[in-house]
């Protein structure tokens, strides 16, 4: 009896003491730990091998300006579509609004006449007149006509061209006024020749200059057309659309 009396005083003491002992020793709470404001993560060094692009200077070096207009065409650089002769504005201007060229007036009624007052250089019925300080304030060019040959000016027909032959003969018309240089043999209707209408004849050079052309090399600029009755021809008002003779 005292032995278990011993052994039952024995385990009350190890399950009890524990517990009297946390009751008059609290533990103490650990402070939780946070860090200083100052206290930062530190960035990773940079690769030195790969490229890092900088922000845009505040103050770049290279100031861009606003695009320089083109200069406008100076008008007196510029020539007749129809004659080659540079352009004065005192003979009167007209100009192709599709394709910018232009024309003394003088060379815009022989348009309207023999060409329907389509434009030489292409082919367009927008010529209109232009004064003079409105062409030297717009756009203009010039026109650089096409060389053909006997063997090929039938497709260049309505455009100003530039020709050279050998000058076969010289006709003159039934009422004594008009001339043809003709570049074939052949009748006034059927061959390409160059044509002198009486009213154009002193601004050419004149009756003794047309016929000193006979059998000479001639190399001239003017509208080709195939007129319905008279033929293939190249309408020659000016002295200087006669380019060369030899």
């Amino acid at each position: 009896m005292e032995v278990l009396l011993f052994f039952g005083g024995v385990w009350l003491l190890f399950w009890l003491g524990p517990r009297i002992y946390g009751f008059f020793n609290p533990p103490t709470q650990r402070p939780t730990w946070t860090p200083s404001p100052s206290t930062d993560r530190v960035s990773p060094k940079p690769d030195p091998a790969k490229y890092r692009p900088r922000p845009p200077s505040k103050n770049p070096k290279v100031q861009f300006g606003p695009a320089s207009p083109s200069p406008a065409p100076d008008i007196k650089d510029l020539h007749d579509a129809f004659t080659g002769a540079p352009l004065n504005p005192a003979l009167g201007l007209y100009q192709c609004t599709n394709c910018q060229v232009y024309y003394h007036s003088e060379s815009f009624v022989v348009l309207r006449e023999e060409n329907a007052g389509r434009c030489v250089a292409c082919g367009s019925n927008t010529v209109v007149a232009r004064g003079a300080q409105e062409a030297s304030a717009g756009r203009g060019r010039d026109y650089d006509p096409n060389v053909v040959t006997l063997a090929n000016f039938r497709s260049h027909f309505d455009r100003v061209v530039t020709f050279e032959g050998l000058v076969r003969d010289i006709k003159v018309s039934k009422r004594g006024k008009d001339y043809a240089v003709m570049f074939e043999q052949a009748s006034w209707s059927k061959g390409l020749k160059l044509v002198f209408f009486r009213r154009s004849i002193p601004d050419a050079g004149g009756v003794a200059f047309i016929k000193s052309l006979r059998g000479r090399h001639v190399r001239v600029r003017g509208l080709l057309i195939n007129h319905r009755f008279f033929g293939p021809e190249i309408i020659i008002t000016e002295r200087n659309m006669i380019l060369d003779v030899r």
